[in-house]
């Protein structure tokens, strides 16, 4: 009469496991249940999702706590980036609107979308660092905790590796052979080669005449590596930053190498010159989303950075803003 029941069922190796009272995707939960645990859980069962609670295990607590904290983190990231998708969609239509490559009417749009996207993304940062410093905090508070491998999600492993190591090396002490571990171990391995102190792939690809320019050239150099694409609304944004940063430090050793994610060979280079992007090593295979470089970088929006120190190791990565500019008056002992 009050909804409520029992079951039992063989639990044989502590994981994440699903229970479903209907068939929307609002009706299930994920718990973490090991052998041996009784879990008492209630919630409505028509949003079992966002309102169960549970009582019964330590795991299960913790993995409530973050389950909370994820969906308030939703709740406000998701319509920012949504509007930041509209809004990157409605400056692209502005663009393609031209019948061609025109400096003026590029920088009124700049000058028009320039500071919507600048706010909107100064708060997107704001949400995604709270998310950053509360599991930093979590894993802290209890690294061989199973809800960890959930909460990850929250950390991109080229910037926070060292929690992804202590997390996996933890667990490993006690459930190596356990299928949710031995997954994050093959993704932290896997994702190893492109984090920070690491010497990330070469890039070859073709600058504006046809030539190749080598990413391995820039030897004995600080070197940003930035992708981007004239027709992404915040890294215009991003670009008098730049161009602050080489203009100051390039006899100091400091160089920019562009990759460019357009598909539109005139518009990259007329974009080129008309953002005044002074540095000469620009390259692209104008294949946009299509190219290697997605994956060989781990690309998943732009503009992203990757900035090398002279022996062509990560030193950090997607910094921008007073980020990089702090970043950079480090490298080169400005006081």
């Amino acid at each position: 009469i009050d909804g409520s029941f029992t079951f039992h069922t063989q639990i044989n190796k502590k994981g994440f496991y699903n229970i479903n009272v209907g068939k929307t995707t609002q009706q299930f939960a994920v718990m973490i249940i090991e052998p041996g645990d009784t879990i008492n859980i209630k919630g409505d069962a028509k949003n079992l999702g966002y309102t169960w609670k549970t009582d019964g295990s330590k795991e299960s607590a913790r993995f409530e706590e973050l389950n909370k904290f994820i969906i308030n983190i939703e709740k406000k990231r998701t319509p920012i980036t949504n509007y930041l998708d509209s809004l990157q969609q409605t400056f692209q239509f502005q663009i393609s609107m031209f019948q061609k490559s025109d400096s003026v009417k590029m920088k009124k749009l700049d000058q028009q979308f320039g500071p919507l996207f600048d706010t909107a993304q100064t708060k997107l940062n704001k949400i995604e660092e709270d998310g950053v410093s509360f599991m930093h905090a979590f894993i802290d508070q209890d690294s061989s905790s199973f809800a960890n491998i959930a909460g990850l999600r929250l950390l991109k492993p080229y910037i926070n590796f060292s929690y992804y190591e202590k997390t996996i090396n933890t667990l490993e002490i006690k459930y190596k052979d356990v299928p949710n571990v031995k997954m994050l171990r093959n993704y932290v391995e896997r994702e190893r080669p492109y984090c920070i102190g690491q010497t990330p792939p070469d890039i070859i690809l073709s600058d504006p005449t046809g030539a190749p320019r080598k990413l391995s050239s820039l030897k004995n150099k600080i070197v940003l590596i930035d992708f981007w694409a004239t027709w992404c609304g915040p890294c215009r944004v991003e670009l008098p930053t730049l161009i602050k940063h080489y203009t100051k430090y390039n006899k100091q050793g400091f160089e920019i190498f562009s990759v460019s994610l357009d598909s539109d060979k005139n518009l990259w280079v007329d974009g080129i010159k008309s953002l005044g992007l002074v540095w000469p090593n620009h390259v692209s295979d104008l294949l946009q989303w299509q190219t290697p470089m997605k994956e060989l970088y781990r690309i998943s929006q732009i503009p992203t950075t990757v900035l090398l120190d002279k022996s062509g190791k990560i030193i950090a990565r997607d910094l921008h803003g007073e980020a990089l500019t702090k970043k950079l008056a480090e490298i080169f002992k400005e006081k």
